[in-house]
């Protein structure tokens, strides 16, 4: 439970302790206990308002709580790093619907000597509690000087009077209140952020800045995230790591393509040839994390007894999985892939001396941005109007392309544009999106699936498997197709006047 007071009492615990059984407190004995913060890279518990954590002492306690929430535990065998570590019920269902596909990492734990102290009205309901911590320490940073004693006064639902007659009491005897908790103190002394990582595409821009200087300060918070999501990557500590620094490079190679005559050409070219086989030796293995991740939605509908044969495919994209991130790994390890980021991040926080600033690198970035959004957009609709029902599907692959890099440009420039006009005209965009990648998959999935049959069929697969996987091929095919058919209407209700009002309107506001 998050405490409603915290007082520091260092060298004050027999003053406390006293005040406190005045007032009818009856403490227990000190018990050790190890106490471990969890949460996601991102912080998504903390995001929430919650807190989770686990006490070892004579047992593994879960606990979530938070501000104005009913404390919930359960026991564990345990630290949990997935949901499915966590006995069901709904615990565990909750938990899972907060962290979605991220894995619990410990962000912060201590030791104590733990007393609890309960206060309990005239027919013996528990109604305030108090905890006290005594020689506390920070175990991953052992020489932090964080409060050698702290006691945190919790209270009951309707009960308020005695947690307040409480605090009262404690605030007289001159003991020191803090407008934090045990774990936030720790946490600030030893400089552990709870928020976690949060990775954003764009970072405070002025359009008046030299474009040369807001091109560097978007791609270095680029790689500020790429680095970031680095060693979760090598380890697979959980999908997202992944996903995160491949979009972060995708980005980067928008922001790069669109950096002529503003970034010295030597740095661009080598950097744009690097970030491509970065995105490449990235592709394989987020397709197969994809595919595995959203199995059940795609075998589901053919039915339970279509399932379970389906399971040698799945053991097969799983191995090709395996095999695919050991390759990613090999190559993050690699002299190339350190050589490329350390290179690249010391130009962007120092460039070279003696560089000459490309013809652009001066301009004003806000009407130099302008002028990339409004190209990239005359590209999308040029090559969106020549799609017909006979175009070849690559060509809506090439476009769903075109969406992507004005996207990604948009979203890594974003602070130029106001609030209101940038989310009317996305809105459009990220309809006709949704539409291509709807299509993409689908034809990634079935070929993907067609090279399996191939190699189940040479290994001598049962034929009900094989009879199965065409079924699920075809049930893939047909949601291409379905999205094929309704490609014009997306397209058309980008591609008119209302959308060209959207695009003139958010970007007016960086041209002026």
């Amino acid at each position: 439970m998050t405490p409603d007071a915290t007082f520091c009492v260092a060298g004050r615990e027999r003053i406390t302790i006293e005040a406190l059984t005045d007032l009818g407190f009856v403490f227990g004995s000190p018990v050790a206990t190890a106490t471990t913060l969890l949460d996601t890279f991102d912080g998504q518990i903390h995001r929430a308002g919650l807190r989770l954590r686990v006490s070892k002492s004579e047992r593994v306690e879960l606990e979530l709580s938070g501000h104005d929430t009913t404390p919930a535990h359960v026991t564990v065998d345990i630290t949990p790093r997935v949901p499915a570590d966590i006995p069901p019920g709904p615990f565990r269902s909750r938990i899972a619907a907060l962290i979605d596909m991220r894995a619990l990492l410990p962000q912060l734990r201590i030791t104590s000597r733990q007393t609890i102290g309960v206060l309990r009205d005239a027919a013996g309901k528990v109604v305030a509690a108090a905890e006290l911590h005594e020689g506390i320490h920070i175990v991953d940073h052992p020489d932090v000087t964080c409060p050698a004693a702290t006691i945190e006064i919790r209270e009951f639902a309707g009960y308020a009077k005695y947690t307040d007659r409480t605090v009262e009491r404690l605030r007289a005897a001159g003991v020191d209140e803090s407008d934090t908790d045990t774990l936030t103190l720790c946490a600030a002394a030893a400089g552990v952020d709870l928020s976690g990582f949060r990775s954003t595409a764009s970072v405070p821009l002025d359009g008046v800045v030299e474009a040369g200087e807001g091109f560097r300060l978007v791609l270095a918070n680029l790689a500020t995230t790429i680095m970031a999501n680095w060693q979760g990557t090598i380890d697979q500590t959980d999908p997202k790591f992944l996903h995160e620094l491949r979009i972060a490079v995708r980005r980067t190679r928008v922001v790069l393509a669109n950096a002529k005559r503003v970034l010295p050409a030597e740095i661009l070219d080598h950097t744009r040839r690097e970030m491509a086989w970065l995105a490449d030796i990235t592709s394989t293995p987020r397709d197969l994390d994809v595919y595995l991740l959203e199995w059940s939605k795609y075998t589901d509908p053919l039915g339970a007894d279509v399932a379970p044969l389906l399971e040698p495919v799945r053991d097969l994209l799983e191995r090709q999985r395996i095999d695919g991130h050991f390759e990613l790994e090999r190559c993050l390890r690699s002299e190339r892939a350190a050589t490329l980021m350390n290179s690249w991040q010391a130009w962007l926080t120092e460039p070279l001396a003696g560089e000459t600033p490309p013809l652009r690198a001066g301009r004003p970035l806000g009407p130099l941005v302008a002028e990339r959004i409004a190209r990239a957009h005359a590209i999308l609709l040029e090559r969106g109007r020549l799609i017909g029902p006979d175009t070849p599907a690559a060509h809506l692959h090439d476009l769903r392309k075109d969406a992507k890099k004005l996207r990604y440009l948009m979203e890594c420039f974003g602070s130029l544009f106001a609030k209101r006009p940038r989310k009317q005209y996305v809105k459009r965009l990220r309809a006709l999106q949704d539409n291509l990648g709807e299509h993409q998959d689908a034809e990634v999935h079935v070929d993907m699936l067609r090279a399996v049959a191939i190699e189940l069929d040479q290994i001598g697969t049962p034929p009900d498997t094989l009879v199965a996987l065409g079924r699920l091929m075809e049930r893939l095919d047909q949601q291409r197709l379905t999205a094929r058919v309704e490609f014009a209407e997306r397209f058309a209700d980008y591609d008119n006047a209302a959308g060209q009002r959207a695009l003139d309107a958010m970007l007016d506001g960086i041209t002026q």
